[in-house]
């Protein structure tokens, strides 16, 4: 037997160990194989599968960028590389990856199911971030607003003597105070989000459409509920009950477009 058909081995028991749930021994068996054979790929990011399943993000990322080294194109590497950027913090780098991913996955004809992963994993990392310098930014503010408060009360001035001379700085402390507050008002609401066009959301799901399709009617649902809607219940429109097959589906780009543009611009609303 030569050293690679050994390697080869040894992959395939590290693949009955991890759906075994043994991922440790997977991991030894993968290793071993890598010993072997340092140049195939697919042992790397078959051990960064593992390590991303025990939530060891440094190891996982350091395997997946060893499986890009040898094979460029492995798009279950940049997948796997984009989760633990995002689970490490390094949001740019995620989204990088997972960009790869999808342009991997359409080069190498991966199925349609796993490019549609990807997209909802650059959606869920974009939101991630969002929500990461929320609370960043919430935490700071409300910081700010504790350090004004005490400035504020540190500066007023002590009460006023009966006959004594008075003060002109408790009104002008007043109104400054009260356009400090104004400020802070429309930065916590300018933190929050607003609201999702009606026409973004799918009538089934009830959540945003990745992938709008139209019918005869006119009617946009997300592809993939749709579809399991027509293989359960039959060829019947969802909300009309008119005749729909598969054939009569026609993507809506121009919905699609949209929906992009605006989850470019408001990540939270992804799976709001």
């Amino acid at each position: 037997m030569t050293t690679r058909e050994r390697a080869e081995l040894l992959k395939l028991k590290g693949n009955q160990c991890f759906q075994k749930g043994k991922l440790n021994a997977a991991i030894d068996m993968y290793t071993e194989a890598i010993v072997l054979n340092p140049t195939q790929s697919t042992y790397y990011s078959n051990r960064a599968l593992c390590h991303s399943k025990l939530e060891h993000w440094a190891s996982c990322r350091d395997d997946c960028v060893q499986a890009l080294k040898c094979d460029a194109l492995n798009a279950k590497a940049s997948y796997l590389l984009g989760s633990s950027h995002v689970h490490l913090r390094c949001f740019d780098e995620a989204f990088e990856a997972f960009r790869k991913a999808l342009a991997s996955a359409e080069k190498t004809s991966k199925s349609k199911a796993f490019q549609h992963e990807i997209v909802v994993e650059l959606r869920r990392a974009k939101k991630t971030q969002w929500q990461y310098n929320q609370t960043v930014s919430i935490t700071h503010h409300e910081a700010m607003k504790a350090q004004l408060a005490e400035l504020f009360r540190a500066a007023q001035p002590p009460l006023a003597v009966p006959g004594g001379p008075g003060t002109a700085a408790g009104p002008e402390l007043d109104a400054l105070m009260a356009y400090m507050e104004s400020l802070a008002v429309k930065h916590e609401r300018d933190l929050y989000p607003g609201e999702i066009p009606e026409y973004f959301v799918c009538p089934v799901s009830m959540e945003i459409m990745v992938d709008p399709v139209t019918t005869p009617n006119g009617i946009s649902y997300e592809r993939k509920c749709l579809e399991e809607h027509l293989r359960k219940n039959g060829p019947v429109d969802p909300l009309t009950r008119k005749q729909l097959t598969f054939e009569m589906l026609r993507p809506n780009t121009s919905l699609r477009a949209a929906i992009q543009d605006f989850l470019e611009k408001n990540p939270w609303a992804f799976e709001h």
